[in-house]
């Protein structure tokens, strides 16, 4: 008997372990954002916004808010929550945005302080990459898109500083 609850503990956990190794691997975008775009980087022109990752429901769920201001006149905000549909699963994203796109995105680790979101290539239309990394202190992000049946060709990229 002590024997299964030494070992229904050590299940739990290894369980927590896992969900702080995710969570663990986003601290770094953890905090408040301003971040810019170069005219060549966009396709709508220069711009400017802000942004958030911020833990939230116990650290159960990890919320990004974003606005963005574009040259052009163009406005951007989205919002985009990252949750563990189980403990021991990779980390996911749904994003929606003011235009009305809803995008599913899984996550990958490629390296320390870099992180892929990668739309469901099963789904009708175009497929959708957003990578965030860091460098020193500078948040780099780009974000992809890849039309069916096509490479990813870079829609936007920025550099952010934390607030």
């Amino acid at each position: 008997m002590r024997l299964a609850i030494a070992l229904w503990f050590a299940a739990i956990g290894a369980l927590h372990c896992q969900t702080n190794d995710a969570w663990h691997k986003l601290d770094f975008l953890v905090g408040d954002w301003t971040g810019v775009a170069g005219e060549n980087d966009t396709q709508i022109g220069a711009g400017q916004g802000e942004f958030s990752f911020k833990p939230e429901l116990n650290r159960k769920i990890i919320v990004r808010h974003n606005n963005a201001r574009y040259n052009s006149g163009v406005q951007h905000d989205d919002l985009m929550v990252i949750y563990l549909d189980t403990p021991g699963d990779m980390p996911r994203a749904i994003y929606f945005d003011s235009e009305g796109h809803v995008i599913r995105y899984a996550l990958t680790f490629p390296a320390a302080n870099r992180v892929v979101f990668e739309s469901d290539g099963s789904q009708p239309g175009p497929r959708y990459r957003l990578t965030y990394w860091l460098e020193a202190a500078t948040l780099k992000g780009r974000f992809e898109v890849a039309p069916p049946s096509k490479d990813y060709q870079t829609y936007m990229s920025w550099t952010s500083k934390k607030r």
